[in-house]
Formats: C-alpha cells, structure tokens, sequence
C-alpha cells in the first residue's frame, strides 16, 4: 500500500487561545498547494518523535491559504499534545496530511444546531463560518468551566454572524444533561444537530437525540468512546491477498495484519481519526470507533481495524 501523500507546511503563528490551548496557524511552505477542506474536516501532523496525531481544522473552509488547529494540553498526555505545545514553535516545519472530514456540515433550507464541549468547539466554529457565509441561521451551545478555559470564545463573540451563541459555564454533570434535554425538545422536525466534545457528554448528547432520525444526529469524539476489541478467537479472510488470518486474544485486529505483512494505513489506533477504514465484504464487525454513525454500523459496509473486531466468526475484507 502506498504512503499516504503529506504537504509541506510552516508554523506561521501560534496564538494563546484559552488555559492550556494553543491555536496554530500553518501555511504551505514554497510552490506547495494545500488542498481544500469542507468544514468539519481534520489534518493530522506528522512531527518526528510524536505519533502523528488528529486535529480539527478550526478556520473558515473558503480560506485556501492555510489550515488553522488548536490544541489543547491534555494533562494525561502520552507525549503529543505536551510535545506540541513545549516544542514546536512559529517558522518551525512539519508535514500534515490531506484533510479528511467524517463529521461534515449538512447544508440546506433547515436550522443548524451546535453543541460544544471544551476543545470540540473546534470543528463546531468552521461549521458556523460555512453557515455565515451561506446566511443560514445557526445556534452554538457551548459548554465550558468558566471563559478563561473557552477556547476561541472571543473570535466566535465578534463574528457571530447569522449565528446565536449560547454560553454554558460552570455546570455541573446533571445540569449539563438537562440542557442538553432541553435542546433536544424543541426540535422542529427538520434541524440537524452536531456535537464535539468529552466522551460524557457524547453520551449525553446521543441519549437526548434517541427519538432525532439518526440522519439529523452527527457526532464527533476527540477521545475514544470505546475501549479497542482484544477478545480475539475469529478469523479474518483477506480477499484481495488469499490470506486467512487467526485473530489472537490480546491482539486488535490491526497488530494481526501488521504482524502478517499487510500494509494498511493507520494513525491514531484509537478509531478517532479513519486513516484505517476498511471495506466490509462478509460478516458482522464489532465496530469500536468514534466515527460511523448508528446507520453506518448497521449498514456493515467498512469498519476501522485498529480498534473494531468481529461479532461473527469470520469477516471478509477488502484486502
């Protein structure tokens, strides 16, 4: 399998957003195209000495010139956003890959609904860019423990635009729910709602949305939701290949394809970021990412073989 192409970039500027974020501006370096992106894509950076890691592209999508992220210093850190945020410093280089959007903007005649927690304000402020530029209407819920820790409150205040922004500070873990609840309430039967955030809120979120036809609900984690399947005792069919693989207890699916030479692109390991989608020919997966929406996991099309494993005895796949 080919390497997946990577764009030559520089860091332009670095801008204090929040408590522990850091917005990075990145710009192409000389005689480089960065190609375009539809609001809720991401990158990921490719920085030596850091598995490359997601991030959510924050800027308006019209802007071609450049590719703006914010980052956010986890305090439970494996070592990239730490490392981010200690080493890399404006005019430094590094390789990014194409933008690639599993969470992308619905656009049409309908009313919008944005709900974000923390960093998944992100994705959530291209969308309402996109949204002005198109004059439709929009709602940003945004939860946060106080302003200092809302990243990128101050640009979303002077550029509300079509938009109305909602701000959520200091609620505790029941009150959050039942504003949540309460957004779900009042849906008209045409609003299309999206949520970035912490894994409880995505709960929160989805358990509110449960009466909402799923093609209105879209969601997307920065964290993973599930714990990677490890159970193991299937086989694995390849059908492009010829092989057949024994999928081990203790291993994921993509340590066994790994270890048995097959090539298949991955980064994150956590089915956060979809560079190991794989397409599904035979057998019910164990979907374990953060990605597919309820319809796509029924639907058993492709899966994600870093983290998902397999209900069924036997899975084909594409490879």
């Amino acid at each position: 399998m080919n390497s997946p192409i990577t764009y030559s970039v520089y860091v332009k500027s670095i801008i204090f957003e929040a408590n522990n974020v850091l917005a990075y501006e990145l710009r192409p370096v000389k005689d480089v195209k960065l190609p375009l992106f539809c609001a809720g894509a991401h990158i990921d950076l490719i920085i030596e000495g850091i598995t490359p890691r997601s991030y959510s592209l924050l800027n308006d999508p019209c802007e071609t010139n450049r590719y703006v992220i914010a980052v956010a210093k986890d305090t439970k850190s494996r070592g990239g956003s730490r490392l981010i945020h200690e080493k890399l410093r404006a005019g430094d280089r590094l390789q990014v890959s194409a933008p690639k959007n599993y969470f992308p903007l619905a656009e049409g005649a309908h009313r919008t609904t944005l709900i974000a927690g923390g960093i998944g304000i992100t994705p959530l402020w291209s969308m309402a860019q996109r949204l002005n530029a198109l004059g439709a209407p929009w709602d940003l819920f945004y939860f946060a423990r106080n302003r200092e820790s809302a990243a990128l409150l101050e640009r979303i205040e002077r550029s509300s635009g079509t938009g109305h922004l909602h701000l959520n500070l200091a609620l505790d873990i029941e009150a959050t729910i039942e504003r949540i609840q309460a957004i779900f309430a009042e849906d008209d039967g045409e609003r299309h709602y999206y949520c970035c955030g912490p894994s409880g809120m995505l709960e929160a979120y989805k358990a509110a949305a449960a009466k909402v036809p799923s093609e209105r609900v879209h969601y997307e984690s920065f964290a993973p939701m599930q714990e990677a399947n490890t159970a193991g005792g299937y086989e694995v069919s390849l059908a492009r290949t010829g092989k057949t693989l024994m999928i081990q207890e203790g291993q994921t699916l993509l340590d066994a394809l790994c270890e048995a030479g097959v090539e298949v692109m991955n980064s994150c390991r956590e089915g956060i970021c979809g560079a190991c989608e794989v397409r599904v020919l035979e057998g019910i997966p164990d979907h374990r990412d953060s990605i597919l929406s309820h319809a796509e996991r029924e639907a058993n099309k492709t899966m994600f073989v870093c983290c998902s494993g397999s209900k069924s005895p036997n899975l084909v796949l594409d490879l």
